[in-house]
């Protein structure tokens, strides 16, 4: 009996804790606007059970870990409605309103309404248009197919379908343990033997970077070595093939880590259009490569630089609406005060690459030693950011090429113009050749401006459907993890 009583008791206080835990539906105005709209009319629960629309609401709730969101802020809606009792009119509305409540915050969450991306970083430009997940729920409950909505939320492109899966794996993988690390100051390379090899070898396996099967070898061998290499194409290294340094600190990294940047990445998905423009461009400011895209394919890519730690290109949305032929550069008065005693120091040589100083203002004139290249394209933006090409083009050898004072350093503007232009007859790619040679000044207005999304994405990618983890080089990604961590509701 004692027994019994204490059981009764645990079972209240589990299902007070879970009461206590939720709130009332019935107060939030949101849950009331949509039962106003449909003249408080049960949605989900239909001849006293869930209906399909409630299952499989229900079901992709139990489940938001899968898209980086935190299943502690549906868990308690999640055990309360499975277990809902709806025998009465009274305790059918009650669970009707909860399961109402747990849409609404679904919808806001896969919206990208989690955070306001500015305030987390001052550099990130980034808002999701604001929604009203009241009148989208309403809206989408309206349509002929009342279930599509709840698969549809998630971003269309088969990126983010992608990473959701390296998420999955790289859970499993958590589940299992970390991978080894090697120890603090090792190196390695080619002919090196022992047992750190073997750790080597394990830690490139349980990373995807090496088959599992015939790798019991404790000698750094050709084929480790390559594999090396293609680990740090992977993760935006130098690809000498030795372990040291950044490599060794990559290789160390915990899986926690990778699982973090994951989230991170997929939130930032949620951040930009549902879906995308047809015609794009996507410059990823860590990847340090841009991608023109056209009904979701990738048509062109192109190595990039960006800026410098403390002259960092900003991240944002804007058009594209000018391509300027031979472009002279205004010198932006940021720089001039670390150009002008370049230019005092040595006159002669900064006059040879066309600068000249008039009043407070430094001005570079066309030709092949400008800063600009020979195409500037013009974004229209508050930041005074724009592509352009450039005269070293030895600094595109280089793996880490945040190297710019902001502006976006293109490897191959005559492509990108082409593909910019998209009008093969007026715009062949020997007619971009032929405006940029010489040096007169030519700005062309694009018809139709063009789509460009500056972003910042650790994790992503490639046309082989490789992933990519690459360095958190503004320090973006931290801070968005620690906001998305307090932004938990539960």
């Amino acid at each position: 009996m004692i027994k019994k009583l204490c059981l009764f008791i645990m079972i209240q206080i589990v299902t007070l804790g879970l009461a206590q835990a939720l709130p009332d539906p019935s107060q939030d105005i949101r849950v009331k606007k949509v039962y106003d709209h449909f003249k408080d009319e049960l949605i989900w629960v239909k001849n006293g059970e869930w209906s399909p629309c409630g299952k499989t609401l229900l079901e992709t709730l139990s489940h938001v870990e899968e898209d980086g969101l935190w299943q502690e802020d549906y868990a308690p809606f999640v055990k309360t409605l499975q277990k809902a009792d709806l025998s009465t009119p009274e305790a059918q509305k009650r669970a009707d309103q909860l399961m109402t409540l747990a849409a609404l915050n679904y919808i806001y969450d896969m919206k990208g309404e989690r955070l306001n991306p500015h305030l987390v970083n001052h550099d990130i430009y980034v808002k999701p248009t604001p929604v009203d997940p009241a009148v989208i729920l309403s809206d989408y409950l309206s349509l002929p197919d009342q279930c599509g909505w709840i698969h549809a939320l998630a971003p269309a492109s088969p990126d983010y379908h992608h990473l959701k899966q390296v998420l999955a794996l790289y859970r499993q993988k958590q589940s299992q343990g970390s991978w080894p690390k090697l120890p603090d100051g090792t190196k390695l390379q080619k002919g090196d033997q022992g047992p750190l090899i073997e750790t080597l070898r394990a830690q490139l396996i349980a990373q995807d970077a090496l088959p599992s099967e015939g790798q019991s070898s404790d000698n750094f061998d050709d084929k480790l070595e390559d594999a090396v290499k293609a680990y740090q194409t992977l993760h935006g290294l130098e690809p000498d093939g030795k372990v040291g340094g950044a490599t060794l600190k990559a290789l160390n990294t915990p899986i926690d880590d990778r699982i973090r940047s994951l989230i991170v990445t997929l939130e930032r998905y949620r951040w930009y259009q549902n879906p995308p423009p047809a015609r794009y461009l996507q410059v990823n400011i860590p990847g340090f490569y841009l991608k023109g895209v056209e009904g979701g394919k990738t048509l062109i890519s192109m190595p990039i630089i960006t800026g410098k730690e403390y002259r960092k290109t900003p991240v944002f949305n804007a058009p594209m609406t000018e391509v300027i032929f031979n472009p002279a550069w205004h010198v932006p008065a940021s720089i001039v005060p670390e150009l002008l005693p370049k230019i005092e120091s040595n006159p002669e040589a900064y006059a040879r690459k066309g600068y000249h100083i008039e009043g407070d203002k430094i001005i570079q004139a066309p030709g092949n030693a400008n800063s600009l290249g020979k195409i500037r394209f013009t974004i229209q933006s508050p930041f005074s950011v724009y592509l352009h090409g450039t005269p070293n083009h030895n600094l595109f050898h280089k793996a880490k090429r945040s190297l710019s004072h902001g502006c976006i350093r293109v490897e191959n503007p005559y492509r990108l113009a082409e593909f910019v232009f998209h009008d093969p007859q007026t715009w062949a790619l020997e007619k971009i050749k032929e405006e940029a040679s010489g040096t007169r000044t030519k700005p062309v207005k694009l018809e139709k401006p063009l789509p460009v999304f500056v972003t910042y994405f650790t994790v992503f990618n490639d046309e082989n459907h490789k992933i990519h983890f690459v360095d958190d080089e503004y320090a973006q990604d931290k801070a968005i993890w620690q906001a998305l961590v307090r932004a938990k509701r539960y």
